[in-house]
């Protein structure tokens, strides 16, 4: 998202805005991956592959559903409308986000990105009301985004635990489009033989937390990645038309 202007959001200076429905998913138009957490393998599973990547800063895991084989690549939006039935987390309360209130500061704040093109006085869901007062929207839009913190906070939990039973292994994904071999690289996923080799103990673990259906989730998910190999298939087939 190049040229956004995240601004806290002020009921004085946003009294009037408002936000419109017009094109919601411009602004992943060219996100290959998005960011989700652990409570929407299952449904986000049941669509896109769900995978890991690794911040190579700090070590940690992120899991992430793909939406191209390519940078930049968003294979599930075309001509603006969304190729899925489920629409992941992260994207539902753009252009409202949250911001650390400071650098080095625990407190987020709501903001706003101003250079969406959503973001206008004219139409759509106002942010508050005549009196000043937070708009509905507003409001469950806010509890959303405080819901997607502690979700990605135990997804964090869940990522350390994967880790520290060495279950994750980097994969090189290998497809075959238009008969062309090609390798999608740092991409992590769950070792389904180290897996399978835990103790009966560490195995009841897992379970009691609930992590094994998020586990079998992810896996079933990859199959989905043929799904992407078609529809890049068929748009690269068309270009040449």
């Amino acid at each position: 998202m190049e040229h956004n202007k995240v601004v806290g959001l002020h009921k004085e200076k946003h009294a009037k805005t408002k936000i419109s429905s017009v094109r919601p998913f411009s602004h992943i138009a060219q996100e290959h991956m998005l960011p989700v957490v652990v409570h929407e393998f299952v449904v986000a599973g049941a669509e896109f592959p769900v995978v890991f990547v690794k911040d190579q800063q700090t070590e940690r895991f992120q899991p992430v559903v793909l939406l191209g084989l390519a940078s930049q690549q968003n294979l599930m939006l075309v001509d603006d409308k969304w190729q899925a039935m489920y629409v992941p987390r992260v994207v539902r309360n753009y252009p409202l986000v949250l911001v650390q209130e400071a650098p080095e500061s625990d407190r987020l704040m709501v903001a706003i990105d101003e250079a969406s093109e959503r973001v206008n006085e004219a139409e759509g869901f106002p942010l508050f009301n005549d009196d000043g007062s937070e708009s509905e929207f507003l409001t469950v839009r806010k509890q959303q985004m405080g819901e997607y913190v502690d979700y990605a906070q135990m997804t964090q939990v869940f990522m350390e635990k994967l880790k520290s039973l060495g279950l994750l292994k980097e994969q090189v994904l290998t497809v075959t489009i238009n008969e062309e071999k090609r390798n999608i690289n740092g991409i992590h996923m769950v070792d389904d033989q180290k897996l399978n080799e835990l103790s009966d103990e560490t195995f009841l673990e897992l379970r009691k937390l609930g992590y094994l259906t998020a586990i079998y989730a992810h896996l079933m998910s990859l199959q989905h990645t043929q799904k992407l190999v078609q529809k890049l298939a068929e748009r690269e087939e068309a270009a040449k038309a």
